[in-house]
C-alpha cells in the first residue's frame, strides 16, 4: 500500500532537483538520424537521473471495454539540500485499469525504496513490486497487479518507434529528455477485475523517456496519444516550464513529422473531489498545418490519478475518443490523456 512517509520524502527530493549533468550537443532537427537507438534504448540507462515507462491502452472483451496504465519511475541522484555525494534512487509504479462500461475507475500509486527494482541495460526488463514490463519489439509482456484486478498483457509493436520531435530529443525543464513512442501494440490477454476474468484484445501505447532536468523547473504539461481511424497516430503536447514546448509528432505510415501549431481549446472541465484541482477533460485539438479539428473526450470523468495525502503529486490520466476531422476528413479514434500541474506546487513523481 501507499507509504506516505516515503511520498513526502520523494517529492521533496525531487523538489529539490537533481544534480548537474551536461546536457547533449546535438541540436532537435526534424529529419535527421534519430537519436535513439532501439532496441538498445529499451533498456534501462543508469547515468541519467529520470526514467520512466509508460504503458496505456484499450481494451474489449465482448462488449465490455477498458482503458489501463502501466508507469514504472525510476528516479535517481536524488539529494536532501544539505547532502551531497552520489544521492539515491526511488521508484514508483502508477497503475490503473478503466471500466468504460461500467464508468468506474481504479488506481493505485506506490514508491519503493532502493534496491527493490530490476532494471536491464542493453534490453527491455524493469521489474518493480506490482508492474513488470519485458521482451523485445514483436514479443513484449506487460504485468501489474492493483488491489482491485490485475493485468497480463503481451504486446507486439506493428509500426516503426516514433522519434518524438523528430530525433527523439526534446528540452524539457532546464534539461533535456530523450524519448521514443511505440503506438500500435496489439495487445491481447487477461485482465481481472472484482473478481471477474476477462480475455481480452486491444491496442496500447508505449511511451519511453529518459533525461536530466530538475522537476522545480516544471510547471506541469498536457500530452495525449491519438490513434485515429485512418491510421494516423499523433503524439500532441504541452510542456510548460523554463522552456516552453507546444508541438506535435505525426506518425502515417512509417514518416514522422513534428508540427508546432497545435492549439489546445477547453470545452468542459472536472473538478476532483479529493484535491479540488480542476482538470480540462474535453478539449479540442487544432492543428491549422495538418488541417486537424480533433474533439477528445473521457470515457470516465473521474481518472485522477490522486495521492490524497501529497495532492502534489496527482494528476489526471484518462482513456478517451476521438472525433473530428485530420486533413479534412472525418475520423475517429481512441486517445489516452494526460494532464499535470493542476495542483499545488511542482508535478514532480
Amino acid at each position: 500500500m501507499f507509504r506516505p512517509c516515503l511520498a513526502a520524502l520523494v517529492l521533496l527530493l525531487a523538489g529539490c532537483g537533481t544534480k548537474a549533468v551536461s546536457l547533449p550537443s546535438a541540436p532537435l532537427v526534424a529529419g535527421q538520424n534519430p537519436l535513439v537507438h532501439l532496441p538498445r534504448d529499451q533498456g534501462n540507462h543508469p547515468h541519467d537521473a529520470n526514467e520512466w515507462w509508460y504503458v496505456v491502452g484499450h481494451l474489449r472483451a465482448g462488449t465490455h471495454s477498458f482503458g489501463y496504465e502501466v508507469t514504472i519511475f525510476r528516479l535517481s541522484h536524488l539529494n536532501l539540500p544539505s547532502e551531497s555525494g552520489p544521492g539515491i534512487t526511488l521508484y514508483r509504479t502508477d497503475l490503473a485499469i478503466t471500466d468504460e462500461t461500467a464508468h468506474r475507475f481504479y488506481h493505485t500509486i506506490q514508491y519503493h525504496f532502493p534496491g527493490s527494482g530490476t532494471f536491464t541495460t542493453g534490453r527491455l526488463g524493469v521489474h518493480v513490486g506490482p508492474a513488470g514490463l519485458s521482451g523485445s519489439l514483436g514479443a513484449m509482456t506487460v504485468t501489474a497487479a492493483l488491489p482491485s484486478g490485475a493485468l497480463h498483457l503481451t504486446l507486439a509493436s506493428r509500426r516503426p518507434a516514433m522519434a518524438v520531435g523528430g530525433r527523439g530529443y526534446l528540452s524539457f525543464g532546464n534539461g533535456f529528455t530523450y524519448y521514443y513512442s511505440l503506438t500500435d501494440l496489439a495487445t491481447g490477454g487477461i485482465l481481472r477485475l472484482k473478481g471477474h476474468v476477462y480475455h481480452v484484445t486491444g491496442i496500447s501505447w508505449l511511451d519511453h523517456q529518459w533525461g536530466n532536468w530538475s522537476w522545480r523547473a516544471i510547471r506541469g504539461w498536457t500530452w495525449m496519444a491519438l490513434q485515429l481511424s485512418d491510421g494516423t497516430q499523433l503524439s500532441v503536447f504541452d510542456f510548460r516550464g523554463q522552456v516552453h514546448v507546444l508541438a506535435a509528432s505525426v506518425l502515417q505510415g512509417t514518416h514522422v513529422r513534428t508540427v508546432h501549431d497545435v492549439r489546445f481549446t477547453s470545452l468542459g472541465s472536472w473538478r476532483s473531489p479529493t484535491d479540488g484541482a480542476v482538470y480540462p477533460i474535453d478539449q479540442r485539438v487544432q492543428i491549422p498545418s495538418l488541417r486537424a479539428d480533433l474533439r477528445v473526450i473521457p470515457t470516465v470523468a473521474d481518472q485522477e490519478m490522486a495521492l490524497p495525502s501529497q495532492p502534489v503529486g496527482s494528476y489526471w490520466e484518462g482513456s478517451g475518443r476521438v472525433s473530428g476531422t485530420f486533413r479534412g476528413r472525418a475520423v475517429t479514434g481512441y486517445s489516452y490523456t494526460e494532464l499535470t500541474g493542476y495542483t499545488h506546487g511542482t508535478p514532480a513523481p
